[in-house]
């Protein structure tokens, strides 16, 4: 039996039914969210203190503020390039908005500014061309 690790569980799930496992963790709560998010694996997240790292950020469109998860924060902090889309969910609109539009509530700097500034720092995880193309596609909806 061939077996996929799920990128938001970890686990090992059968290639046959990976599809339907993943639908699973996707399914929208009231708020537009996702139930899960797409994560590093609980033992290759960042264990540093989040003590000084921002966690809520607010729409400058709309004005709400959104909290981000825990285990994304973890999971950028290893890995800037793990959200290539450049865009975060707003609770206020209900759907996904681009960085660009979204500023930290606790140090005031545009989401995608810090995002690009930890990725500076981390060039090692960049991905190449091709897997950039696909996710821009994706994200896109034109595959």
């Amino acid at each position: 039996m061939q077996t996929k690790q799920c990128p938001y569980c970890h686990e090992q799930i059968e290639i046959g039914t990976f599809a339907l496992h993943c639908q699973a963790h996707e399914h929208l709560r009231p708020d537009g969210q996702q139930e899960e998010y797409v994560t590093l694996a609980p033992e290759s997240r960042s264990a540093q203190s989040l003590e000084y790292e921002p966690q809520v950020y607010y729409h400058e469109k709309c004005g709400a503020g959104t909290q981000m998860p825990e285990e994304i924060v973890r999971s950028y902090l290893v890995n800037p390039y793990l959200y290539l889309a450049d865009s975060t969910f707003c609770t206020g609109c209900g759907k996904q908005v681009p960085n660009r539009e979204c500023v930290w509530s606790e140090t005031g700097e545009n989401l995608q500014s810090y995002i690009d500034r930890l990725r500076v720092d981390k060039p090692e995880y960049r991905p190449g061309l091709v897997a950039r193309v696909l996710v821009l596609l994706i994200h896109q909806k034109w595959i």
